[in-house]
């Protein structure tokens, strides 16, 4: 059995390789979808919110097809940021008249000023994150997410928190919980929607391994009220 190195989070794993062969798996995929169901979630929830989103950055953007399709609608200038170096030139090739730009990094690591995004997206990689640097990709979030901010997670949500084998490489884990929890927790975020669906179909599943959600959440400027 191949171990992974103690000195290597699941992170440093997905920058030296793993991500690109991950985007090799799900390119086809993420290039024929013409509609993607957690992308109208957020457009709904997020409509009359329109004008105050000048600025959006998806954490795992792939190829940034989707963040291109968010960008459309909002009117807004695109930043994305993904593992894989084959993602990026392929989404930085695929859409050169739109506004958006992607970078190599992690969720750890973001490459972006504090307070300078109004919709920050998690675009399903949570699970993926290491837990060393689980709470230091919440912490890179808040940072860069203006208050009175939105906060999107695209991630498992299972009834129970639990960890899983990574099919695709040995030593790795699937971490499934509920990533809004994290922020919600804290106080200075509310749960604005939550639409709960699965892989195969965008219907709420009995079984719990399977669930997916999208969750919007809010900043909030005051989270301890005023005086």
């Amino acid at each position: 059995m191949v171990m992974t190195s103690l000195a290597q989070t699941q992170c440093q794993i997905f920058l030296e390789g793993e991500g690109d062969r991950w985007f090799d798996r799900n390119r086809s995929t993420l290039n024929q979808q013409k509609l993607f169901y957690e992308n109208e979630t957020i457009k709904r929830v997020l409509a009359s919110h329109r004008e105050s989103i000048g600025h959006i950055l998806e954490i795992g953007c792939g190829n940034g097809v989707k963040l291109a399709d968010l960008c459309q609608f909002f009117a807004a200038q695109g930043h994305g940021i993904d593992p894989s170096s084959e993602a990026v030139r392929e989404g930085m090739d695929k859409f050169p008249n739109v506004n958006v730009h992607l970078d190599v990094s992690i969720a750890s690591h973001i490459p972006h000023g504090d307070a300078s995004i109004d919709l920050v997206y998690f675009g399903f990689c949570l699970y993926l994150v290491d837990r060393t640097e689980i709470l230091k990709a919440v912490a890179e979030a808040d940072r860069v997410l203006k208050s009175g901010g939105f906060l999107a997670i695209l991630d498992f949500d299972p009834g129970n928190r639990h960890k899983r084998a990574y099919h695709h490489k040995p030593g790795l884990f699937s971490y499934k919980t509920s990533y809004a929890d994290f922020f919600t927790a804290s106080g200075h975020y509310y749960l604005v929607a939550k639409d709960s669906f699965s892989h195969s179909e965008h219907a709420f599943s009995l079984d719990c391994d399977e669930r997916v959600s999208i969750c919007i959440l809010y900043k909030e400027p005051e989270p301890y009220g005023k005086d």
